[in-house]
């Protein structure tokens, strides 16, 4: 494994191995670009700092939302992943408001005054992706009697299960994962509606490395999504290729919190 190294997002357990032979990958090709690395232990969330992130974090996967709000000129964005699940659109993901399968209602208006489970108030699609299509619906208003932090997607479905809450949103390929891990969770939720889109949660190394090194980085994830070889890592990972998209791609998550601003809900209540 790469020390300072790790992909904390989607790390369903039945995700570990993939996840796994994706950095040993990746570590062959960032040797072969002239970038020493350590072996070491994978650190589990390198960049998860309450001051930003780490300068000795060499590859993650970050949230847009706290990357570009929160830690902005900390990381730099390496590429974009695509994933070929629904809900996806090339780079571009969205969250679903999920609901339980036996709930009746079918629309966000009919959840006033219920309860709201969010994974992260820094999350990107749990949190702002959600608000905006929630100022849509509240009308300037309070709209829910609670909301409950959940600290993570999964967990979040499992408390929209247990009655503890009635709606919840998840981004698009988290929910990809849990229906094709979990089918027993799985199948007593269902999506109530999408969000706008945004970019996906792109891969990022610390901005305190030196130009040459990050070059190193893009170099050799471009090598492995174009390797014939490393075709099934990625189908296991359900991703299909990279893009290299300009930081400015990650302002419409801003402009979202903005309009959500606008419309008199700067957070979900």
């Amino acid at each position: 494994m790469i020390k300072g190294a790790s992909l904390p997002m989607y790390n369903l357990p039945e995700m570990q191995g993939a996840n796994e032979a994706f950095l040993h990958a990746l570590h062959e090709r960032i040797i072969e670009h002239g970038l020493e690395t350590c072996d070491a232990e994978t650190d589990e969330c390198p960049w998860l700092r309450s001051d930003g992130i780490s300068p000795e974090t060499l590859f993650t996967q970050i949230c847009g939302y706290p990357l570009f709000k929160h830690f902005r000129g900390q990381g730099a964005v390496l590429a974009t992943p695509c994933y070929a699940i629904e809900g996806c659109d090339g780079p571009y993901h969205r969250a679903f408001f999920m609901v339980r399968a036996d709930e009746s209602a079918q629309r966000l208006e009919d959840f006033r005054d219920r309860i709201f489970g969010c994974n992260s108030l820094d999350s990107n699609s749990g949190m702002n992706l959600p608000r905006l299509s929630l100022a849509q619906t509240a009308d300037r208003q309070l709209l829910f009697r609670a909301v409950v932090l959940t600290g993570s997607h999964v967990q979040s479905l499992a408390q929209l299960v247990d009655g503890t809450i009635d709606l919840c949103s998840v981004d698009c390929v988290t929910w990809g994962f849990v229906a094709r891990f979990e089918p027993e969770l799985a199948k007593r939720v269902r999506v109530l509606a999408p969000t706008a889109s945004s970019p996906s949660l792109p891969f990022v190394t610390s901005a305190a490395r030196p130009p040459d090194e990050i070059h190193a980085l893009r170099a050799a994830l471009d090598d492995f999504f174009a390797d014939p070889g490393t075709a099934e890592i990625r189908a296991a990972m359900a991703l299909t290729k990279i893009e290299h998209l300009p930081d400015s791609a990650y302002e419409i998550l801003a402009r979202y919190e903005q309009e959500a601003a606008e419309r008199s809900y700067p957070e979900i209540r």
